[in-house]
């Protein structure tokens, strides 16, 4: 009788984690177990960008502007990127999935509400000091996408308000959209 009831919870066992790999539902298998390795996903840890790489983002507009090609930063979160054109600016992109524009710090600007191609955004203006400017656009409550500017030369906010803007509006299209 207990080697029938072994092998009948056996058979229950080998039923139910059979039943849990389908091809026809999409996901990944996860281990289990004592001696599992976790399974990582960026989209498991929260993080809206999945893939999505700031330096993506920021190439084909600096490229054509004749800046030096882009270079992985990590001063607002793991994905940034930067790049300059010496004589004219800094920019950088950086995607924060970890928190969104009102979290935000406008540093020594303000934090002046916008759109971005329809999305929430906030712009500011002297952020880093004269001649800078970020534009963040939100990516749902708890994520965003920054677009900074730092001239090198002597220019004004705007200048670089003007240039965050359409840094962020090229990269716009591409970002995901957050609940």
């Amino acid at each position: 009788m207990a080697s029938r009831l072994c092998l009948g919870s056996l058979l229950a066992v080998l039923a139910v984690a059979a039943s849990g790999c389908s091809s026809d539902l999409p996901g990944s298998a996860v281990a289990s177990g004592p001696n599992a390795t976790p399974v990582q996903s960026a989209n498991r840890s929260g993080d809206v960008f999945g893939s999505l790489k700031a330096c993506d983002l920021l190439e084909p507009t600096t490229t054509a502007k004749g800046f030096e090609p882009p270079k992985v930063e990590t001063y607002e979160s793991d994905n940034g990127c930067g790049t300059a054109k010496r004589g004219y600016a800094s920019v950088s992109i950086y995607l924060v999935p970890e928190a969104g524009i009102d979290k935000l710090s406008p540093g020594q600007g303000t934090k002046v509400p916008a759109k971005v191609n329809g999305r929430d955004a906030v712009e500011i203006p002297g952020d880093a000091g004269t001649d800078a400017c970020t534009v963040a656009i939100a990516v749902g409550p708890d994520a965003r996408m920054t677009a900074s500017t730092t001239l090198e030369q002597t220019g004004t906010n705007e200048e670089a308000c003007a240039l965050s803007r359409e840094i962020a509006e090229a990269a716009e299209p591409k970002l995901p959209r957050g609940n």
